[in-house]
C-alpha cells in the first residue's frame, strides 16, 4: 500500500479514552469504539472544529512501547476550536503540528483498517515517532465498500 507524506497544522481533541497494550488491544478497543458510537459521545463534544469528523488518537506510548510490550491511549473524539468545556468522562489532547504518513484504508471498516495497520507495521524505514498516530473519520468514512478512512502515523 503506498503512502503520501503530509505536513498537519496542530490540533485540539477532546473525547474518551483508554489504555491498553498491543496484545490486548483486541480485547478492548471494539467495545471502546461501540460505546462510542452507541452513546453518541461525539454528539456531546462542544465547539467542533469540524463537524462530522472524529479522529482514533494513539498517543501517550510508554518508552518501552512495542508489539511485546508498554502501554498506549486511545483517545477517540472530536477536533476542537476550544478545549474550555471538557464534558465528564473524557480528556482534552493537544496534538502538535508534526508530519505524517498518511495510509488509507477503502472498503468496510474490517478488514480495511486492519489490512491498512498491518501494512504500516510492515512498511520498511517508516521512521515512527511513536508519539501522535490518528485515524481519521470523515463524511466518507461510511464502513461499508465505498468507505475510505486515513491514517496518519506521525514520523520523523
Amino acid at each position: 500500500m503506498a503512502f503520501e507524506i503530509v505536513l498537519m497544522p496542530a490540533m485540539l481533541l477532546i473525547g474518551p479514552h483508554l489504555t491498553t497494550t498491543f496484545q490486548n488491544q483486541g480485547n478492548v478497543i471494539p467495545p471502546f469504539w461501540q460505546r462510542f458510537h452507541e452513546e453518541q459521545m461525539y454528539l456531546k463534544i462542544p465547539n467542533q472544529a469540524t463537524p462530522g469528523v472524529v479522529l482514533g488518537l494513539y498517543t501517550n506510548y510508554s518508552a518501552d512501547f512495542s508489539t511485546n510490550s508498554g502501554t498506549y491511549d486511545l483517545i477517540a473524539g472530536c477536533p476542537v476550536t476550544t478545549t474550555v468545556e471538557v464534558p465528564a468522562g473524557m480528556i482534552a489532547k493537544e496534538i502538535p503540528a508534526g508530519k505524517y504518513a498518511v495510509f488509507t484504508a477503502r472498503g468496510p471498516f474490517y478488514p480495511a483498517i486492519f489490512n491498512a495497520w498491518s501494512e504500516v507495521w510492515q512498511t520498511p524505514g517508516l521512521e515512527r515517532t511513536f508519539a501522535n498516530d490518528f485515524e481519521w473519520y470523515g463524511p466518507e468514512s461510511t464502513g461499508d465498500e465505498a468507505s475510505i478512512v486515513r491514517i496518519y502515523i506521525g514520523i520523523k
